[in-house]
């Protein structure tokens, strides 16, 4: 048998000019076919939600769904109620609300639900013809704010009671300031007393002077009378020791009043500077009272702000 050359088949994929044949394309717009698949909020929401937990500070959850179940979950550190795609929505849930009633929910889940409690935000999520196609909730842990809440009320409770021993002792010292004017006065009154001592001695001493002198006039003239005067001389000489001893007593006793006197002196300037110091330390207070009213005033100011974290 001889071997024959084989015939090529002709290539009907080529066209006549050898080029690949191309396919007869429609150009009605209502042939074109859309393959790729446009893009939601909901989907949108989605990509940014890791984004957006990223960039907030505290401990958060956000929760995607469409109109009956969950489409994303991203729990927190420390709130995770286990949702997975696919879920149901639970009733009363914020996601559940919001898609409800197509307006933004905001509750407090309190720590007995998951074992932290945070604040519960659900919003509606809509189409470009206002239909609502699901929700997007954001879940925000308040362990700050309670912590925070906690501090206030313990710096509020502090103040109080430090601003009450305050005034406690700002009323002490003005009383302890009327008591020194009363010292005070007493000291002076003392110092007039040991006054009119002056005067009493001084009639003492010109008592014994006189009786000094009369004693020696009667020991005059004892000794004239001679024997008939003995008697006598002895009232005299005894009416002398008892005026030399008076003079003495006078003088002992005008020491010892002198020395009150000093004394009397000195304790009355310490009531003067104790009273000074007294109302210096009442005015102290009184400054201290009003800024821990302030404190506390500022401590109910973060409560309330941090309320509303």
């Amino acid at each position: 048998m001889l071997w024959s050359k084989p015939q090529k088949k002709p290539d009907t994929n080529l066209a006549e000019n050898r080029q690949p044949a191309m396919a007869a394309v429609s150009t009605t717009p209502g042939e074109i076919q859309r393959t790729e698949k446009k893009e939601t909020i909901v989907d949108l929401v989605v990509k940014l939600a890791p984004i957006i937990q990223e960039m907030i500070p505290m401990d958060c959850t956000i929760g995607v769904s469409d109109r009956e179940k969950f489409v994303y979950y991203l729990p927190g550190e420390g709130i995770n109620f286990g949702a997975k795609p696919g879920d149901a929505i639970p009733k009363g849930s914020g996601l559940y609300g919001a898609v409800s009633t197509g307006r933004t929910i905001d509750t407090v889940v309190p720590k007995e639900a998951y074992g932290v409690s945070f604040k519960l935000r659900g919003l509606p999520l809509k189409d470009e013809k206002g239909q609502i196609i699901g929700a997007v909730a954001f879940g925000l842990s308040l362990k700050n704010q309670e912590a925070l809440i906690e501090v206030a009320q313990n710096v509020a409770a502090s103040t109080q009671q430090t601003s009450a021993t305050v005034e406690e002792l700002a009323s002490s010292a003005q009383q302890l300031a009327g008591s020194q004017e009363v010292l005070e006065n007493l000291g002076k009154e003392v110092l007039e007393q040991v006054k009119k001592t002056d005067v009493i001695l001084g009639f003492i001493h010109e008592v014994a002077d006189t009786s000094n002198l009369l004693g020696l006039n009667a020991a005059i003239e004892a000794a004239r009378a001679g024997d008939h005067g003995r008697g006598f001389s002895v009232v005299a000489e005894e009416i002398r020791k008892l005026s030399i001893k008076s003079a003495q007593a006078v003088k002992e006793i005008r020491d010892i009043l002198a020395i009150i006197n000093d004394k009397v002196m000195v304790m009355s300037e310490k009531v003067v500077e104790a009273a000074a110091l007294s109302e210096e330390q009442a005015a102290a207070t009184e400054e201290i009272s009003a800024a821990m009213q302030e404190l506390s005033t500022s401590a109910g100011k973060l409560e309330e702000v941090a309320s509303v974290i």
